[in-house]
């Protein structure tokens, strides 16, 4: 008799582990922007259970810049419930891409939020590359940077594109500016991706954040963030995903719990059927998850 479907309770697009008892203390790059948090495979599967989720999607830190041995082998260890993004630079080898593939790796990022990075130059080169094996790119900036050449280079990219952290545009950022504008024109067109993520990385610097008005400062900033993703969502929820963001690194602000960062998707999408979309059945889609039964423990 065949297994029972068994339902994914949710899928977290967007965390990180620094660590595996089987690979040795990973160097890191020059300029990191943080010093990792001692945090492995095990650690994630419980904030995963915190945030009502069954599996996740770990992405490569940018502190490990292309040294993706702990990524490899946090994904070996629950391949069921797992997949990656990795950070493969232009002239990665394809025995390595295929490599990576057999791990769980489903996609590979650019960014140039902090060091460690693959240019976003590079995107549509890196699209080249990564395309024989289905893979997607994942942009991390602030889309406002690239504004005159970027929309273009997504059109050209042979493969489908990722806004992380909901385009990393600071909350001041409102929906009638052209890079909110260009994010949702290449996201009707079905061009992008967009991850419902890294809400804490996206808070004006400045006046704004003058620590004599913290409380009214964050309520803008969240009522800011609340109208980007309805645009999003009223645009084409189809072509979205939840991240949490785990274990937050880098922040300027204390990191929030999971309980607190899982109640902002309920918050921002309501209706229950659009909200298993995004929490479920899009990442299962753009990853590959399989949903016949039950995954391994």
């Amino acid at each position: 008799m065949s297994p029972a479907a068994v339902p994914v309770t949710g899928i977290d697009n967007h965390c990180h582990v620094f660590t595996d008892e089987a690979v040795p203390t990973t160097p890191l790059v020059g300029g990191a922007a943080y010093e990792p948090p001692q945090v492995d495979v095990d650690d994630h599967a419980v904030h995963l259970a915190a945030v009502g989720c069954d599996r996740g999607v770990l992405v490569q830190p940018s502190a490990y810049g292309d040294d993706h041995r702990c990524l490899l082998a946090a994904l070996r260890r629950r391949p069921d419930h797992l997949r990656g993004v990795a950070c493969v630079p232009v002239g990665t080898a394809g025995e390595e891409l295929a490599a990576m593939h057999a791990a769980g790796v489903r996609g590979t990022r650019i960014q140039d939020g902090f060091p460690g990075g693959v240019p976003v130059e590079a995107i549509v080169e890196v699209g080249e590359m990564v395309a024989p094996l289905g893979w997607h790119v994942e942009v991390w900036s602030d889309l406002r940077r690239h504004a005159d050449w970027l929309g273009d280079a997504i059109r050209r990219c042979p493969v489908p594109v990722v806004l992380d952290h909901l385009g990393h545009l600071p909350s001041d950022v409102g929906v009638e500016d052209p890079a909110m504008q260009l994010i949702l024109e290449l996201l009707a067109d079905d061009q992008v991706w967009v991850t419902l993520s890294g809400v804490e990385r996206l808070l004006p610097a400045g006046p704004g954040t003058d620590p004599a008005d913290v409380a009214g400062t964050w309520r803008r900033h969240v009522d800011a963030i609340d109208a980007r993703v309805r645009a999003l969502v009223e645009c084409r929820p189809q072509n979205l995903l939840w991240g949490s963001d785990w274990p937050h690194v880098g922040l300027r602000l204390p990191a929030p719990d999971g309980a607190e960062v899982r109640s902002r998707l309920d918050r921002w999408i309501p209706d229950p059927a659009v909200r298993q979309r995004v929490l479920v059945d899009n990442a299962v889609r753009r990853y590959g998850f399989a949903v016949g039964e039950e995954p391994a423990p």
